[in-house]
């Protein structure tokens, strides 16, 4: 049997590595896309275990891309979801998120790497369908109600979701400071909050019309359902 590690970055260092960056102050600001990036190799690993697959694909969404994440296996490695969550988190390091909010099950378990990367670490709620719309538990409103917000889920694909959720956000008396996902295919920003994709500085997700892929003659993209 082959065990395979995946290095998982210390807390303190991301603490020295987030009190140095403070101390830059609005210097900061124009480095905080480089600090969202994938470690190279952990990419390579993502590839070579078959979690990503490089192609063309049509999501939901109507965009394009040239690759495939399986968001579900992904997460279900601590080694990889573990990074992902530290990735993000350097991203809102300097933004003082107070709770990290998901709409979906499927988001909360990168949520919460997130939360806990975070410094302070956040504390973390996630929502589940009421009435077919996600809801925050009546018990956990008070992490919401008047707090420094990051919403986070796996994948950002219509952006429905997300929309209704920032919506419940907002009305709980919240500050939307970002929102943040593995991968965004659909708009840049979603309800006027621009949206964070850690993969999407590596695939970009197009529209149909101005698809690469497309206009390169490649072969038919692939329909997701999702």
């Amino acid at each position: 049997m082959h065990i395979r590690a995946v290095k998982t970055p210390c807390y303190a260092c991301l603490r020295r590595t987030g009190r140095q960056a403070t101390g830059l102050g609005v210097a900061m600001a124009g480095k905080r896309m480089s600090m969202g990036t994938i470690d190279p190799t952990i990419m390579a690993q993502i590839r070579q275990d078959g979690l990503l697959r490089e192609g063309h694909f049509s999501f939901r969404s109507g965009r394009h891309t040239g690759a495939l994440l399986d968001r579900d296996r992904l997460l279900a490695d601590p080694g990889f979801a573990s990074h992902m969550g530290y990735t993000i988190a350097k991203r809102f390091f300097t933004d003082k998120v107070e709770t990290v909010a998901a709409p979906s099950i499927w988001g909360a378990g990168l949520a919460q790497w997130v939360a806990y990367f975070l410094d302070p670490r956040a504390k973390i709620v996630y929502a589940t369908p009421r009435d077919g719309e996600p809801t925050v538990a009546a018990e956990l409103e008070d992490l919401v109600h008047g707090r420094r917000v990051l919403l986070v889920d796996n994948l950002i694909v219509s952006g429905e979701t997300m929309t209704g959720f920032i919506e419940r956000i907002k009305q709980r008396g919240a500050t939307i400071v970002g929102l943040a996902t593995l991968w965004n295919v659909a708009d840049d920003s979603v309800a006027g909050h621009p949206a964070f994709g850690l993969l999407n500085s590596i695939y970009e997700a197009f529209p149909a019309e101005n698809c690469p892929l497309c206009q390169n003659g490649s072969p038919a993209a692939i329909e997701v359902s999702y």
